[in-house]
């Protein structure tokens, strides 16, 4: 049985373009996701820290 780990050390292989190009649109459609989530989720650790600072009427 031959060695797995010789295999690291043989060059890397390129990747054909259009899956490069597929990959790189899943990785935008991912960042678009997470923008839009962020758009219409709440952030309550900012909204605890203001709701303190007016309590104890600092800005």
């Amino acid at each position: 049985m031959e060695n797995p780990f010789k295999e690291l050390e043989k060059p890397l292989k390129t990747a054909p373009s259009e899956l490069k190009g597929k990959v790189m649109k899943d990785i935008a459609f991912a960042k678009f996701l997470i923008d839009m989530s962020r758009l219409f989720s709440v952030n309550i650790g900012d909204i605890f820290e203001r709701t303190l600072k007016k309590r104890r009427g600092t800005n």
